[in-house]
């Protein structure tokens, strides 16, 4: 279906750039997914590293970032706001008051609302600047020597492998 968005040259970055045929970043709960998942060692990046992920849109819009919404942003939201209403409420259940429950639930549940709506907005943004899975991956890998790397060949091994996602994979 989105086939001719690949093969465009401007998206193609001459050759640099490969769809990945994992579906990591199509599932529904790929937005929810990146709360927990690691996706390389480096926290913070420079002004001049290249993002883990090919760059769709260096700085994008806000009619860009709501065409790349998916159904998993609105999963996310749907989980991020229930939970927060589960946890309002258990929250206010030991207030005796009706004044004081009220308080606290809209208090928690709207805090839970905006943070739910935040983060669908600001993962579309990172997946069009590459610093989230977009379902694209670079060919070429990264300049870069693993100089401290001794455990990812054990770490593949096991079940918590599962939970990094490597671009260069």
């Amino acid at each position: 279906m989105f086939s001719w968005v690949f093969q465009s040259q401007e998206l193609n970055h001459g050759g640099y750039v490969v769809q990945s045929n994992r579906g990591s970043a199509w599932g529904p709960f790929s937005s929810l997914r990146t709360i927990w998942t690691r996706h390389d060692n480096t926290q913070l990046y420079g002004a001049f590293d290249r993002p883990p992920f090919p760059i769709k849109v260096d700085q994008p819009t806000i009619t860009e970032i709501f065409r790349e919404m998916r159904l998993s942003d609105l999963v996310m939201l749907g989980s991020i706001y229930g939970g927060g209403i589960a946890w309002a409420y258990a929250a206010s259940r030991p207030f005796v008051m009706l004044t004081q429950r009220l308080v606290v639930f809209h208090g928690l549940s709207h805090l839970a609302l905006v943070t739910g709506l935040s983060m669908t907005i600001n993962q579309p943004y990172r997946r069009l600047t590459g610093f989230a899975d977009n379902g694209l991956r670079w060919t070429t890998p990264k300049d870069k020597l693993k100089k401290f790397d001794a455990t990812s060949h054990f770490e593949k091994a096991t079940i918590w492998g599962r939970f990094r996602v490597r671009p260069e994979e």
